[in-house]
């Protein structure tokens, strides 16, 4: 038996599955669910049973070689290598580069932190324009029932209540000064 097979037979695939994404989603009498680890989405659609290891949202189907293999962006050897370190198991004959298994897992960890900030700055932004357009909106209500010179004539009358408080306060600080002898 060779040990990609070898590793196959050791492992439950909702065991490795487990140690990876945590707990599920949703457990049902045949299997697991997971959103994908391989996109964002809102439904659970990664499914994992003793049949297989299935991604419902793109066609894929795994193995846990190939799972690992494609969640640390691996070829199948270092995923080998990631399972027997990750589960205690000895099956490769040289010594495990458990420094290469340590990068690979750092790597991750920072694609993971870097998509986090990306999808933050991108929410920001877009409740930023949703609030822009909010702001728009209660405008264009004001505005909308008016004909065009009564929209005219509202916003020359605001700007001339804005005019006359701006000279209040500027006469308010002259006399202020007067009074002062400045």
């Amino acid at each position: 038996m060779n040990k990609f097979a070898e590793i196959k037979t050791l492992l439950k695939r909702k065991e490795v599955i487990e140690h990876y994404l945590g707990s599920p989603q949703k457990r049902t009498y045949t299997g697991i669910w997971y959103k994908s680890p391989f996109r964002k989405e809102k439904t659970a659609s990664f499914y994992v049973s003793e049949k297989g290891i299935h991604d419902f949202g793109s066609s894929e189907h795994y193995d846990i070689i190939s799972f690992v293999a494609k969640y640390f962006n691996t070829d199948n050897y270092k995923a080998l290598k990631i399972l027997c370190n990750d589960f205690g198991l000895s099956l490769l004959d040289e010594k495990e580069d458990k420094e290469t298994i340590r990068q690979l897992k750092i790597k991750r960890e920072k694609e993971k932190e870097k998509k986090l900030r990306i999808e933050k700055y991108f929410n920001n932004k877009i409740q930023n324009i949703c609030d822009e357009i909010q702001e728009n909106e209660k405008l264009i209500k004001i505005f909308e029932n008016s004909t065009y010179y009564e929209t005219l004539k509202i916003l020359y009358n605001k700007q001339v209540k804005l005019e006359i408080e701006f000279e209040i306060i500027q006469n308010t600080r002259d006399k202020e000064k007067l009074y002062k002898g400045e």
